[in-house]
């Protein structure tokens, strides 16, 4: 009795431990005071710029102005040094950003201009983010959040759905107005924040001053001076190290190691998540004595900053079809920099001669896997053997969750949600919390479940 309580004891801590990773939210996009990186944005205000000499004192970043949206005066235009300053400030090694300038008001405006933008947009990548300058005191001020937040939400993912980290640039009365920065922070837009503190061109120094807390890119002064540009220009401070190192990172994964039976089929998991949008995300298997091509590859286009890899990318990585030997698995992504990510690699061999051992056998978590090729068997509680009672119960348990109808049902609304692409709406959130949970326990009994046979 002692050793069953023990087993039920350790799968419930499973449970709870995997739950609570499959269930936890993306960290948000808010800056951390420990990075002070200085950086500039500019227009054609700047005139003709010395990238180069710029870039030798200590500027790091630019955010550049693409076009702007007036509608209160009927002006579109595109800004004439964008292209010329997006090639030379890549070229002089600063990540570099930029924004649109737009006075919409409404869901339908807000598209528009999105499209407008993008139009320049094509064939390029950002380090920084694509952020919609909002300062419109006519236009824009004194709508209400609730008003305005679901016009600007539907173009930052218009922006994200291009391929594109998006993100919000305004003054703190904005902020105070009409945005709901919560909001922001919890969907994980960047934040771009003007604030002079009561000055009239902005602060000499920021020093004193910390908008860590409230941004992740602090404007401090729309007055500035830096060598290599004849104009003054707008000064700003980066709190954060993630539009320089790109990184990609793969949680709740399950990857194949050790040794596998020739003919056994692998279902991939895990999430991979990233501060910036990723754009690809590829799979590949290398035969490690011949590691020139992969013998297997797949690419997906998420346009998202996380991904759960299920569906189309697992199905087409088929382990079954290797042939004896040593393989390594490798998971990269490109984000919207377009710099490419290592995010998860895994040794393994396949073989005949070798019995894999327990916790080198592969666990299949899709409940819809083809081919019926799951890696624990689909049992009744009648065929549970007699003879291990503790083990029964651990059985039982990966039985229940892997034919509970409620986890078939919450896995299918998620699918249709991600081919619909409804991710950020309430009802893909509870379906797809719920799915998660269950997958859990499955995953935890079943695990639990192969140790004790």
């Amino acid at each position: 009795m002692n050793r069953l309580l023990r087993r039920i004891a350790a799968l419930f801590s499973a449970w709870l431990l995997t739950a609570a990773l499959f269930s936890g939210v993306r960290p948000m996009l808010t800056a951390s005071a420990a990075a002070e990186i200085y950086g500039i944005d500019i227009s054609k205000f700047q005139e003709t710029i010395d990238w180069k000499t710029v870039r030798e004192n200590d500027i790091r970043f630019a955010i550049l102005r693409c076009c702007k949206v007036i509608r209160a005066y009927d002006d579109w235009e595109a800004d004439s040094t964008f292209e010329e300053n997006y090639t030379a400030a890549r070229a002089a090694g600063l990540a570099v950003g930029c924004y649109m300038f737009t006075d919409a008001a409404t869901k339908e405006e807000f598209e528009s201009d999105v499209k407008y933008m993008l139009g320049f947009l094509k064939d390029k990548s950002f380090d920084f983010p694509v952020f919609l300058d909002l300062e419109s005191a006519s236009r824009q001020e004194h709508l209400p959040p609730e008003v305005f937040m679901p016009a600007l939400l539907s173009a930052l993912e218009m922006i994200e759905d291009a391929g594109h980290t998006a993100g919000v640039y305004s003054s703190s009365a904005f902020f105070s107005e009409c945005i709901d920065r919560r909001q922001l922070q919890e969907a994980g837009y960047a934040i771009w924040e003007a604030n002079y503190f009561n000055t009239v061109n902005g602060l000499a120094s920021p020093e004193g001053y910390d908008l860590s807390a409230e941004a992740s890119i602090w404007q401090y002064s729309g007055n500035g001076r830096v060598p290599g540009i004849k104009t003054t220009v707008d000064r700003n401070l980066c709190y954060t190290n993630e539009y320089f190192n790109r990184t990609a990172a793969m949680v709740n994964s399950v990857l194949p190691n050790g040794i596998m039976k020739t003919g056994t089929n692998f279902t991939i998991a895990g999430t991979i998540s990233s501060a910036a949008v990723i754009r690809t995300i590829t799979g590949a298997i290398y035969d490690t004595q011949n590691p020139a091509e992969p013998v297997q590859t797949v690419t997906v286009y998420p346009h998202a900053r996380d991904y759960k890899l299920t569906g189309f990318f697992t199905k087409k990585l088929v382990f079954s079809t290797l042939e004896e030997g040593d393989y390594e698995l490798r998971i990269t992504a490109v984000d919207a920099s377009d710099t490419t990510i290592s995010v998860a690699s895994s040794q393994f061999r396949v073989s005949n001669s070798e019995t894999p051992t327990v916790s080198e056998q592969p666990v299949n978590i899709d409940p819809d896997a083809a081919d019926g090729e799951e890696a624990v068997p689909a049992m009744s509680p009648a065929d549970l053997p007699h003879e291990k009672k503790g083990t029964a119960g651990l059985r039982f348990a990966a039985w229940f969750y892997k034919n509970w109808s409620v986890r078939k049902m919450s896995g299918t609304a998620t699918r249709l949600c991600l081919k619909l692409k409804l991710e950020r709406t309430p009802f893909f959130r509870i379906v797809s919390s719920v799915f998660y949970d269950t997958e859990a326990c499955y995953l935890a009994a079943s695990l639990c479940s192969q140790k004790d046979r």
